[in-house]
């Protein structure tokens, strides 16, 4: 059984119809995720451009690389630990120690940030009132 000339034509405009609707779909993605990984990719190559220029600044080009380096590892090893949800392993040299924090009271005439910005903001409005 063979499909008349004008039907087989009218087919094959759905199939060229589809196949366009779903290249452009999948244009439409492939933007979307290209522009998201882009603005990603270009944000940590600045921040790394950023810290190996700060390392050759302060360490000078034959050690910086060393620094980096080093730095990097000890990163990385808190990074995995940190999605592992384990602590940090210590070296054989490394001995942990138990921190205890000894937390004051606030004394009279302690006086902190917040603090002084909420009175630098209330003697503003005092000052703009008598304008």
């Amino acid at each position: 059984m063979t499909i008349p000339t004008a039907r087989k034509g009218c087919i094959m405009e759905i199939l060229a119809w589809l196949g366009w609707a779903i290249v452009a779909a999948l244009g439409v993605l492939w933007s979307l995720l290209w522009f998201l990984v882009s603005g990603w990719v270009s944000t940590l190559l600045q921040i790394t451009l950023l810290i190996a220029t700060i390392y050759f600044l302060k360490y000078g080009w034959r050690r910086a690389p060393i620094e980096i380096w080093r730095r990097t590892r000890s990163f990385s090893h808190f990074f995995g630990g940190w999605i592992r949800a384990r602590e940090l392993k210590t070296g054989r040299d490394v001995h942990a120690r138990e921190v205890i924090l000894v937390v004051r009271t606030k004394e009279f005439g302690d006086v902190n940030i917040s603090t002084l910005l909420s009175l630098l903001a209330l003697t503003g409005l005092a000052l703009l009132t008598k304008l």
